[in-house]
């Protein structure tokens, strides 16, 4: 059996939730981790902003690079990402919370797909660095629970990583396998 990957399997939730966000905190300077190919939530939302778009296809203004490692290197660059891959960007959001030094407010928004793996039982990177699960721990039933681990993957990695979170958003795709979620996050500085 294979897996085809889909883009925007529901695009009107993904456009509502960047443009609630876009509105509630209007960004200087975008980071579009995983463009897509027809550049899709760009037309419907970033036209007119400073946009860099990462992908993994050479595109007309795309830049192709491994996204964690210009998230490493850029964190502090931008004060909106959009973190869009395939399966869930973990391992994205991990790197941008490690990163960011920078006190000044940014926005997050993710595209969550990791409930097909819950289905298989499989816990994603960021619970095993967030948690610390094991990673090859096989918790049956997980899945039902995505919400949930969301709302906790949030407490823990901003504990781990001083990032207070605020203006936090789920929204459910319609066949249930996707969550969009979005929010503000700031680093918080302790003067020494």
């Amino acid at each position: 059996m294979t897996c085809q990957k889909l883009d925007n399997t529901c695009p009107a939730a993904k456009i509502a939730l960047r443009n609630h966000f876009l509105n509630l905190r209007p960004p200087k300077r975008i980071l579009e981790c995983y463009g897509g190919e027809r550049r899709e939530m760009y037309h419907a939302c970033y036209e007119g902003y400073d946009v860099t778009a990462i992908g993994i296809k050479k595109l007309p203004n795309v830049i192709t690079v491994d996204n964690r490692q210009y998230l490493r290197n850029h964190a502090d660059e931008y004060d909106f990402f959009d973190l869009d891959a395939y399966g869930s960007p973990d391992e994205q959001l991990v790197t941008l919370f490690a990163s960011r030094t920078s006190p000044d407010p940014f926005t997050v928004i993710v595209t969550d797909g990791s409930k097909i793996k819950l289905k298989y039982e499989y816990v994603s990177h960021i619970n095993t660095v967030t948690a610390r699960i094991p990673i090859k721990m096989h918790i049956p039933g997980l899945f039902r629970f995505q919400d949930e681990l969301i709302w906790y993957i949030l407490l823990a990695a901003s504990r781990r990583y001083s990032i207070r979170i605020s203006d936090a958003k789920i929204v459910r795709r319609v066949l249930k396998d996707r969550r969009y979620y979005g929010f503000v996050a700031q680093k918080c500085v302790t003067e020494s």
